[in-house]
């Protein structure tokens, strides 16, 4: 049944004006309100149930438009990024500790701590130990008041004066195992050191060491043990095969580098 429009006098046949949006539930036109403001100057005496009906719904749609409009256009927007950041912070985290970005691999730890001592790089030698053993060294260089260059060069004077100056150390791999972890007690570390780390994995590994210089060449059997946590690889000990032996036959008397954690060479087995 067809209907005439109250706000602008069309004649429509649908559930709203087609021609002003009047009656729209989603939408209040312009010229809806136009008479909505017109209709509520009317006296209240004279105004019919359905009128009241009426008024009354158009209180709560504008009290809706208006709880509308004082919302935070940008709110959920904001929140979105919220969560987007939470998100990747999340999956960094996961990636970081498992290793797959911000890694090395235990062979690039052990090449990178013969050579520091080598060239003598302090910082490059810390960079191979745990926070905690790194943290012993930076402490006792400090106070000794020695350069990085001259602390490196005082901690090794044993191996100048051995293998003769710019001596170089060459290393090839022997077999490598992985550890339980927890078949390791790591209470005389955090004794040692006040705390210890939560290695997620352990490896021993075998590595022949030469030290090659002009006045002396020696040859050596270690065994690293080195402990993966927040995917980084570090060493957290060695020791020597003492049943290694130099290039003339006679036994290896030579000295290692220092152990790194003089206690115990590595956390020892329950």
């Amino acid at each position: 049944m067809g209907k005439v429009c109250k706000s602008c006098g069309h004649y429509y046949s649908g559930d709203y004006c087609d021609k002003c949006g009047y009656g729209k539930p989603e939408k209040v036109s312009a010229a809806a309100k136009k008479y909505r403001r017109a209709a509520k100057r009317k006296p209240e005496r004279m105004q019919t149930e359905e009128d009241k009906k009426l008024y009354a719904k158009w209180a709560k749609e504008e009290k809706a438009e208006a709880a509308e409009r004082r919302k935070d256009p940008k709110a959920r927007q904001h929140f979105l990024i919220v969560v987007a950041l939470a998100t990747a912070i999340v999956v960094f985290i996961a990636l970081y500790q498992s290793g797959a970005i911000f890694s090395n691999t235990r062979e690039e730890v052990v090449e990178q701590y013969f050579n520091s001592i080598s060239h003598g790089d302090f910082d490059k030698f810390v960079h191979c130990l745990p926070k905690e053993i790194k943290r012993d060294y930076e402490s006792d260089r400090l106070d000794s008041g020695l350069s990085k260059e001259e602390y490196m060069k005082a901690l090794y004077q044993d191996f100048t004066d051995k293998y003769g100056a710019g001596y170089s150390i060459i290393i090839t791999y022997g077999n490598e195992n992985q550890l339980d972890t927890a078949d390791y007690n790591m209470e005389g570390y955090k004794a040692q050191y006040g705390t210890a780390p939560n290695l997620r994995e352990v490896y021993e590994m075998v590595v022949n060491v030469e030290f090659r210089g002009t006045k002396a060449t020696e040859q050596a059997k270690l065994y690293l043990y080195l402990g993966r946590t927040s995917g980084y690889w570090k060493i957290y000990g060695m020791t020597e095969d003492v049943g290694t032996q130099n290039e003339d036959g006679t036994p290896n008397e030579g000295e290692l580098p220092p152990v790194v954690n003089e206690e115990e060479d590595f956390p020892a087995k329950e």
